[in-house]
């Protein structure tokens, strides 16, 4: 089973830099897994359009959820955090697919409203003999509420 994860772009991120602007890149984090989209330098509406393979042994949980952070890379001393995103995995797990465009969070956990990433996934869930797999379940009306159109 896999989930791919395409990382478009983010709008607005925060300037983070003294001089020049930030030099953005993304971390994605799933079950221990760590994959990071190349640094796009002085720029706070970076598109990275690069995608990613997540093997998922045994299938994603509806509950699982992508973490993915996004920093001003530093030549010296830490890559500072321009914002944070927990992405539910729900909706993918049950349709297949999913486009978000979404306002990350800073560091400390605050809404940036104006800080926005773009992700495209796509899953390909598991096949069961007996037809009970899938990670199928009940829909509701709000299948996830960090995902904004």
């Amino acid at each position: 089973m896999t989930l791919q994860v395409t990382v478009q772009k983010a709008t607005n991120l925060p300037n983070v830099d003294r001089f020049g602007k930030s030099d953005p890149f993304c971390v994605l984090l799933l079950q221990g897994h760590k994959e990071k989209t190349k640094v796009i330098d002085d720029n706070l509406d970076p598109v990275w359009d690069e995608k990613f393979e997540f093997q998922v042994a045994g299938g994603l949980s509806p509950a699982e959820v992508l973490k993915i952070e996004v920093y001003d890379h530093e030549l010296v001393g830490r890559n500072r955090v321009l914002g944070t995103l927990d992405l539910q995995l729900r909706e993918v797990v049950q349709k297949g697919r999913m486009s978000v465009n979404t306002s990350l969070r800073s560091a400390s956990g605050e809404l940036v409203p104006q800080a926005k990433l773009q992700l495209k996934l796509e899953y390909e869930a598991p096949t069961s003999i007996s037809g009970g797999g899938g990670g199928g379940g009940t829909t509701t009306a709000a299948a996830n509420a960090d995902v904004d159109a």
